[in-house]
């Protein structure tokens, strides 16, 4: 056995795909510590609550007897992290991270009929171009160079002219290096028939790539990607249909150095931790890749074009650029404008002379998820009607505006719609409950995504949880329990009582689904959060709620969101429901868009340049607004007539 004990064993834990080296015999849980990987332990490792169970994919381990994982899952490989032991090297999945299937928002979106719909241009123009091309043979009465062999038939292909310059020399076409180291050998392999794709924009035309002509056209693709704080999702694109081939979203990687963007940047601070993050999100943008080619059966080799959309840290991060000073005042970022680049400047598995396009922010907390996601609303169709768009995810942004004039802000919302920091959170997922209600005699009926049994709730479940406890006079307006009412339903922990959701016997993982007075009370400060930026937004244009004629509901909790419930907690303002409609991920839709044509990229810069910024962190009176929403539905109950709890 003391053998044994001075071996290491090599740990491999997915999605993250990070592998330590740990001694045999360590619990595993030490192994995830040692990993750095966010698995909670609530009970510190005595293997009650049952929190830190994982999926051993493969390796030799011995775990304690425990009633905390159900036989049927135990047979399947689950245990708990904190229970098992390491005896051999291992691969082990961590479910609650699981990778998200996005549904794709985007099907059909050239037909006819439905560019009225949004802002952004529906015209298949994009900037990447294939050309076939054949080359004069050469001779010894004909010894022109291949490049200008090349340029000849480009000439001839395009049906232009070389203009002449001042200098001989210049000519109208650019080339990448790599692109004419291959130029000799493609023009020789099919007899002088090649493919060259060019990147064209306004002011020059740049050969990428070169290659001999191949019985099967070459594809021409491009990713839309959006680095969320807590999701990274992407399509793969062709780019002359404009078709979606494939489609993968997963949690961002760089959720195990912080829920939030303020963890994340405090996170940055020491040597070598923002280098790390990047390899992080790079990472699991490249994982993504890989499965959508997958997935399309397409090689990352013929993708020529990247459009990133992200809030102002995550695209900060992406190219490891400081983003200490977003949050010390006066809360300045490093760029808003992304110049182009390529990927090989940033190790994407994909064409390295492919050009990255980063979507512009307007302010520290307002980046260009925001601008690009306004391109999927018809808000600047609007002369007249005033709009408000929301994005309500980890960190929650407003706009409100129309082709005239747009003004935006952001707020903290944290992670509680996403999951993150309640007990039974999850992401919305397979397992997840993302729609709920209480029926008579405290019964409870619910909808699971995948129609499994439950292994959490998701954002929309829990806005229906509390909105139902709220109205049914389970708990009052400060988010405490009434005893009277709630007494059949509560168990006593550690933390305080909890709302009895489903009995362990009837979960997925064998656990009590509860929720607590203090998930109650952060999910109140989180819907406070988004309601007062909106209340204080509108009255620094002195408008009132009533004079907005469009709410746009844009992100991935939005999806299944119920508008009467989340009005009954104050998260929306009281309007008619006819005035609320959910885009999707509008992020991710607008980085779609960008691929389509430059006239989206040009856009969405017009656009950043329009919006005024409002900083809530040297708002005076912002504060009083969120305190003023720290209830149900908010103090004033005046601003919510149609709520008519018990």
């Amino acid at each position: 056995m003391e053998e044994s004990q001075s071996l290491n064993h090599n740990v491999t834990f997915f999605p993250f795909n990070v592998t330590v080296s740990v001694p045999s015999g360590s619990h595993l849980l030490d192994a995830v510590h040692t990993a750095q990987l966010p698995l909670p332990t609530a009970c510190g490792g005595k293997g009650t609550c049952g929190e830190c169970v994982v999926r051993i994919l493969e390796g030799e381990h011995r775990q304690k007897q425990t009633a905390a994982i159900p036989d049927d899952l135990s047979a399947k490989g689950f245990v708990l992290a904190c229970q098992t032991s390491i005896f051999s090297d291992m691969q082990v999945y961590l479910p609650q991270f699981e990778e998200k299937a996005i549904s794709c928002l985007i099907d059909n979106i050239l037909d006819k009929g439905k560019a009225e719909n949004i802002s952004g241009r529906l015209r298949l123009d994009p900037p990447i171009i294939k050309l076939d091309l054949k080359l004069a043979s050469p001779s010894l009465n004909d010894n022109y160079s291949d490049l200008k062999r090349l340029e000849q038939a480009l000439v001839k292909q395009t049906q232009t002219r070389i203009p002449k310059f001042e200098n001989e020399h210049k000519c109208e076409y650019e080339y990448e290096l790599s692109a004419l180291q291959k130029l000799a050998a493609a023009a020789r392999a099919s007899q002088g028939r090649i493919t060259t794709v060019s990147f064209v924009s306004p002011d020059r035309n740049t050969i990428m790539d070169i290659e001999p002509a191949a019985p099967h056209s070459k594809n021409i693709l491009g990713i839309a990607c959006d680095i969320g704080t807590s999701t990274v999702a992407l399509h793969i694109v062709d780019l002359e249909s404009g078709k979606i081939l494939g489609t993968a979203a997963s949690i961002n990687q760089q959720i195990k150095c912080g829920d939030d963007i303020i963890s994340r940047i405090e996170y940055s601070r020491k040597p070598g931790r923002l280098q790390e993050l990047q390899t992080l999100v790079i990472g699991t943008i490249n994982q993504l890749i890989k499965k959508a080619e997958e997935s399309s059966g397409v090689s990352g080799q013929d993708i020529y074009m990247a459009s990133f959309t992200g809030n102002t840290t995550m695209i900060q991060m992406l190219l490891a650029c400081d983003p200490a000073y977003i949050r010390e005042e006066p809360y300045v970022p490093t760029f808003n404008r992304v110049p182009m680049l390529k990927s090989c400047d940033l190790d994407l598995d994909i064409h390295p002379e492919a050009r990255v396009f980063c979507s512009p922010a307007v302010g520290s907390y307002v980046g260009g998820d925001i601008t690009a996601g306004l391109l999927s609303t018809p808000m600047l169709r609007e002369s007249q009607d005033v709009s408000l768009f929301i994005d309500a995810g980890t960190n929650g942004e407003l706009v409100v505006g129309n082709q005239d004039w747009l003004m935006t802000c952001a707020c903290s919302a944290g992670p509680a719609f996403e999951g993150g920091g309640i007990q039974c959170g999850m992401p919305a997922m397979e397992g997840a409950i993302e729609s709920i209600a209480l029926g008579h005699n405290s019964g409870i009926n619910y909808q699971v995504i995948g129609q499994v049994k439950p292994k959490g709730i998701c954002g929309s479940g829990l806005v229906d949880l509390m909105a139902e406890l709220f109205t049914q006079g389970y708990i009052d307006r400060h988010g405490k329990f009434i005893d009277s009412k709630a007494q059949s339903r509560l168990i006593e922990r550690e933390s305080g009582p909890g709302f009895l959701i489903e009995a362990g016997t009837q979960t997925f993982w064998g656990n009590d689904l509860i929720i607590t007075e203090n998930d109650i009370s952060h999910l109140i400060r989180t819907k406070a959060a988004v309601y007062a930026a909106c209340s204080l937004l509108l009255k620094q244009v002195g408008l009132k709620f009533n004079d907005i004629q469009s709410v746009y509901l844009a992100g991935g909790f939005g999806q299944n969101l119920n508008i009467e419930n989340a009005i009954r907690i104050g998260l929306l303002p009281d309007l008619e429901r006819d005035r609320f409609a959910y885009i999707g991920n509008s992020s991710l839709l607008g980085a779609y868009l960008i691929l389509l044509c430059l006239e989206n990229w040009n856009m969405v810069h017009e656009l950043a340049d329009k919006m005024t910024y409002i900083e809530l962190n040297t708002e005076p009176t912002y504060m009083n607004e969120y305190t003023g929403a720290l209830f149900l539905p908010h103090t004033e109950m005046k601003l919510f007539p149609s709520v008519k709890p018990d």
